[in-house]
């Protein structure tokens, strides 16, 4: 699915406890989600970062995983009952006898080159009960067009814009996939996040506090990621909750970020 260094997928305790206390990580989100005794799939598991979550929360589940780096592989194997080395598409008969209640995908298709074709046969080896989780950056977070307002497109090591993603997604474009592939969304969580406390240099991010004010108020703006419990079974209207900051939060970051305001607040410091 992709590449990356070694040492990022080295992750201490107090990385997982911060996740489990923060509402706009979906990693947090997924382990309140997850019911006890579930049969859980993580397709790209990563160091184990997921199995770490639950087993921190104290849910009791059996989780599996599948990853494509063995290096990472082999620091998640003590969270899960087995961890495969490789790709998804090389386990599908595995995954075929295992007949888990949840697949997790949790920010993993926008590093697959065709996901459609990734999902449809991940789909055929699964049951019709089993309940898909998927997680997604989202391109039209507020940060992203404030960047490209102001010229620029930078690809990053971790982020919305991180170097390896092969996809870009869209509250539109995830919901388009979903309804080719038939599955309908029960829940939906729009993860919201400050454009100023993501990886957006200030640089990026400059216009008046009117467009900022304006933007900040577009949930799909405020969204850094959103997070789909997908099923095949048709479902009524899904549930669509926010998670993470306000629009008056980013507009209060964008007035202290401000480099007037800054000078004042540096000088009040110093004296």
């Amino acid at each position: 699915m992709f590449i990356r260094p070694e040492h990022n997928y080295s992750i201490d305790d107090a990385v997982v406890d911060g996740i489990l206390n923060d509402d706009a990580q979906p990693l947090c989100q997924i382990a309140k989600m997850l019911p006890e005794a579930a049969t859980v799939l993580d397709i790209g598991a990563g160091s184990g970062v997921l199995g770490r979550v639950l087993m921190h929360a104290g849910k009791h589940v059996t989780i599996d995983g599948i990853e494509p780096n063995a290096f990472a592989a082999k620091l998640a194997k003590p969270f899960y009952r087995t961890i495969y080395t490789g790709y998804a598409q090389d386990n599908l008969q595995a995954i075929k006898e295992s007949s888990y209640d949840y697949v997790v995908l949790a920010d993993v298709i926008e590093h697959i080159q065709d996901p459609l074709v990734f999902l449809t046969e991940l789909l055929g080896s699964i049951p019709e009960s089993t309940r898909l989780i998927i997680s997604i950056p989202n391109i039209a977070f507020g940060g992203v067009r404030l960047a490209l307002m102001n010229g620029f497109f930078d690809y990053v090591d971790s982020g919305l814009l991180e170097r390896t993603h092969l996809r870009f997604f869209t509250f539109a474009t995830a919901q388009r996939l979903f309804d080719i592939l038939h599955l309908s969304s029960e829940r939906i969580l729009f993860l919201e996040r400050s454009f100023y406390r993501v990886e957006f240099a200030r640089k990026y991010l400059t216009a008046s506090p009117l467009k900022i004010w304006m933007l900040a108020n577009k949930p799909d703006a405020r969204a850094y990621q959103y997070l789909f419990v997908l099923t095949r079974t048709p479902s009524h209207a899904p549930v669509i909750e926010s998670k993470g900051v306000s629009a008056l939060g980013i507009l209060i970051d964008a007035i202290v970020a401000w480099p007037a305001v800054k000078r004042i607040v540096h000088r009040w410091r110093g004296r």
